[in-house]
């Protein structure tokens, strides 16, 4: 079985042409995962924890204390600010998210969004973006299609499900895309696993 991340395949989907097969290499030869190497770990728990924990907004510097590399601490700052724009007044208590997997033949896709959120009374799955590159309108779509097929079901079947770009404040909760839509992830997922297996 292929294994890979949701970011990396909505990642895929997006590229055209030569530059599909450049990825596909690039997700191919990475090492296997370890907590170590995940730049985003540190700020991903440490919201997780924030929530969970039910602390005040100020709790969420804390995250910064014990980094040691530089480029996190570069990027988190601005990122947590971010983040406690978005919380801003909202009364807000934790809920555990879904987790599955999307299958299609031998591809593994991960879908685990971070936060179960119910803000001022309505449900909310949230998967959380930290790039800075800004989040198309395209990939929050992708990323929307696959979370409602796949998790909006039983206990969270009147759950929102979302996309935060965390960075610009802008929460991704609805899209044009629906069922109809999946065979063009299932023909974009043939053709990752050809190229992962030519490779």
């Amino acid at each position: 079985m292929i294994n890979i991340s949701l970011t990396d395949f909505i990642d895929y989907i997006s590229k055209i042409g030569a530059s599909k097969f450049t990825l596909a290499n690039q997700i191919y030869s990475r090492e296997e995962y370890h907590p170590a190497f995940d730049f985003w770990k540190p700020l991903r728990d440490g919201i997780i924890d924030f929530h969970k924990l039910d602390k005040d907004k100020s709790e969420l510097d804390k995250i910064l204390i014990d980094l040691t590399d530089k480029k996190k601490k570069t990027r988190y700052p601005s990122l947590i600010e971010s983040y406690k724009l978005f919380l801003g007044r909202k009364k807000i208590e934790w809920f555990e998210p879904p987790f599955e997997e999307w299958k299609a033949n031998d591809l593994r896709i991960r879908l685990n969004p971070e936060l179960g959120l119910d803000i001022n009374g309505n449900l909310y799955v949230i998967k959380l973006y930290f790039k800075t590159d800004k989040l198309s309108q395209m990939k929050a779509d992708l990323i929307l299609l696959l979370m409602n097929t796949q998790l909006k079901k039983g206990d969270f079947n009147k759950v929102t499900f979302a996309v935060l770009d965390v960075e610009r404040n802008k929460l991704f909760e609805k899209t044009k895309l629906s069922e109809i839509h999946l065979p063009l992830l299932e023909g974009e997922a043939l053709s990752f696993i050809n190229i992962w297996n030519s490779l």
